[in-house]
């Protein structure tokens, strides 16, 4: 298993408050080796479902604010893999979803191996693209 998000957040360790797991434990079906942090002002759980690394994101009120799952390259839909491919070669690939729209947040590196962040709605429809 990839630990990629785990690794990105230093030691801001806490317990969230009950109506924070609840929604969490009631959302997702079945987690597994779940860690919180606090960052900045929220709340985030990192965890495992189906095999895929995820990260849970919940604002000071409790409210979900979205999930990001680590996706492997190769489980990306078609339609994305491809437009992020006339950019470059991907590198990783992060799904964002807050449970009205879904985005693809994908690394990415051209020729000269320079780093670019793309973000790609789930229409295919390029949104941004950073150079890293």
């Amino acid at each position: 298993m990839n630990i990629f998000f785990k690794n990105i957040l230093s030691d801001k360790s806490t317990n969230p408050p009950e109506d924070v797991k609840n929604h969490f434990f009631d959302f997702f079906v079945n987690p597994f080796n779940i860690d919180w942090y606090t960052e900045e002002d929220y709340y985030e759980a990192i965890f495992y479902e189906d095999d895929l690394e995820k990260i849970a994101k919940y604002d000071n009120e409790g409210n979900f604010v979205n999930v990001k799952t680590n996706l492997p390259v190769d489980k990306l839909p078609e339609k994305i893999r491809s437009v992020a491919q006339s950019f470059g070669e991907i590198m990783n690939a992060i799904v964002i979803s807050n449970n009205i729209e879904t985005f693809y947040e994908i690394i990415l590196r051209d020729k000269e191996l320079t780093r670019y962040e793309l973000l790609v709605d789930m229409d295919g429809k390029v949104l941004s693209n950073q150079k890293l």
